[in-house]
């Protein structure tokens, strides 16, 4: 299959590398980073030790004719990203495996046929060219509008990689029980400086997991979405489990000096929240702390 990867960062290389194994694909991503995959490869170490030899470029030139391309941007490029990818509308299928709230909305008001995925693979970039595997995790697909014959193929194609890849006929739960780990773990570990696994270390970050995912989860079912507090809270828990040595994505863009995701995470169920009614203190709280983070490094 010809795939296009938008948004190389750490996770998007981590699945365009792996299905580079048996496909014809294209990354999209930062010149560093596009010029030593070129010349070196992309190496993989951690739960995944392999070098792998996609395409790499910095922007879409026109001559791309991908059967689906996957937005990898973060989720604050969503808009910026659809109107690059235009002349991709109408042939390809796009696919999302972004974190937080709203992206596939977005995705959907340009492209036709779009999938929307979660993914909790632990993937961090520690140089250009070169990410690491820290945790494995479940990968989901699903329809989210007009591409129910293509959720098989595409699943197919990840499993092929070696991503293990389920389909669920409501991916929309799925998405929002992805936002939700986001929110119990990122804003966490951006705060505290630490790893994934150190919130299950330290009593006081663990119970404030649990009131955040609590919170969520009102929200979520608030908005017609079918997630038990002990459900939501069992997962994130475990999910910070698998991935205990891993760096979040927030936690890497606090280090790098970079906007975090916070908006589409915490600053989406607030708002979620709000349309009904539903206070979210704690998720409210986070996202001022990590915007001030983000201020304090301007």
């Amino acid at each position: 299959m010809r795939i296009l990867v938008f948004g190389a960062g750490a996770l998007g290389s981590f699945v365009g590398g792996m299905l580079s194994q048996n496909n014809d694909v294209v990354l999209i991503g930062r010149r560093e980073h596009v010029e030593t995959i070129e010349e070196n490869g992309l190496t993989i170490t951690g739960k995944t030790e392999i070098v792998v030899h996609p395409k790499a470029k910095e922007s879409v030139d026109g001559n791309e004719k991908p059967d689906w391309v996957l937005v990898a941007t973060k989720s604050y490029d969503t808009e910026d990203a659809m109107r690059t990818l235009s002349p991709l509308f109408k042939d390809a299928v796009f696919l999302s495996l972004q974190n937080g709230l709203g992206n596939e909305d977005i995705i959907s008001r340009y492209a036709p046929r779009v999938l929307g995925g979660t993914t909790s693979h632990g993937i961090t970039k520690v140089g250009a060219g070169r990410i690491i595997h820290a945790g494995l995790g479940r990968t989901v697909l699903g329809n989210y509008q007009g591409a129910e014959d293509s959720v098989s193929i595409i699943a197919d194609a990840l499993n092929g990689s070696g991503i293990e890849t389920e389909i669920t006929s409501d991916i929309r739960r799925e998405i929002w029980k992805k936002a939700i780990v986001n929110a119990g773990i990122n804003p966490l570990t951006a705060i505290t400086g630490q790893k994934n696994g150190f919130i299950l270390e330290n009593s006081d970050l663990e119970m404030t997991l649990e009131a955040i995912c609590e919170e969520a989860v009102q929200v979520a079912n608030a908005h017609g979405i079918d997630i038990s507090v002990e459900e939501s809270i069992e997962q994130t828990k475990e999910v910070a489990r698998l991935t205990a040595d891993n760096k979040s994505s927030m936690l890497q863009d606090i280090e790098g000096g970079k906007r975090t995701e916070i908006d589409s995470i915490c600053g989406a169920i607030m708002t979620l929240g709000m349309e009904k009614e539903i206070p979210t203190p704690v998720n409210s709280s986070l996202m001022a702390i990590i915007k001030g983070i983000e201020a304090s490094q301007e």
